[in-house]
C-alpha cells in the first residue's frame, strides 16, 4: 500500500513537472511568433497607392520604381513590368527590399498583352498560342523552378515567345 502511494505521489509530480515545461514551451513559441519573417513574401503593383482622405490606409507601400527606368524618356517595355506586373520583394521586417521578380500570372499577364500588341493576336488564337508555348517558355527561364522570374529577363522572354528576337518592345 505505501509503494501505491509513493507511486501515486511520483506520477503526480512527473505530471507537474511536465505540465511546467510545456507552459514554458507554449509561452517561448508565443513570443517567437511576435517577430514574423516576410522575406519569402511579396509586394503586388497592385498594392502600392497613394493616401488620400478616403482611404487613409493606401499609402503603406508605394512602389519605387528604379531610377533608370522611373521616367518617361527610358524603357517604356520594362517600367510597364515594374508598374503592372512585377512583384517586389519583402526585408525581414516587411519593407520593400527593391528586388522585382515575375510569378506565372504575372507574366502570362503581360504575355497576353505584348502578343496582343506586338504579334496581333487576339481572342481564341492569342489563348491557343499560350497554352501551347507559354509553359515551356516560362520552364526554359525558369531554371531553378520557384516559380518567379527576374524582370529583369523580361525582354528576352517576350522575344523567345514570341519566336521573334527582333522584337521591338518600346
Amino acid at each position: 500500500m505505501k509503494y501505491t502511494i509513493a507511486l501515486v505521489a511520483l506520477v503526480a509530480l512527473f505530471n507537474d513537472v511536465n505540465a511546467i515545461n510545456v507552459h514554458s514551451v507554449a509561452k517561448t513559441h508565443d513570443e517567437d511568433e511576435k517577430e514574423i519573417d516576410h522575406s519569402n513574401e511579396f509586394y503586388e503593383a497592385r498594392d502600392s497607392a497613394a493616401p488620400t482622405p478616403e482611404n487613409k490606409e493606401a499609402g503603406k507601400y508605394i512602389r519605387v520604381i528604379p531610377e533608370h527606368f522611373a521616367n518617361g524618356s527610358d524603357d517604356l517595355f520594362m517600367r510597364s513590368m515594374l508598374t503592372t506586373y512585377a512583384q517586389e520583394g519583402k526585408n525581414k521586417d516587411g519593407s520593400p527590399n527593391g528586388g522585382f521578380v515575375m510569378d506565372e500570372a504575372g507574366t502570362k499577364g503581360a504575355s497576353s498583352e505584348v502578343l496582343a500588341t506586338h504579334k496581333g493576336l487576339s481572342g481564341a488564337a492569342l489563348k491557343e498560342y499560350l497554352a501551347t508555348y507559354f509553359p515551356r517558355t516560362f520552364a526554359h527561364y525558369d531554371v531553378n523552378k520557384t516559380g518567379k522570374l527576374g524582370v529583369e529577363v523580361m525582354p528576352q522572354f517576350m522575344r523567345f515567345l514570341s519566336s521573334d528576337q527582333t522584337l521591338n518592345l518600346q
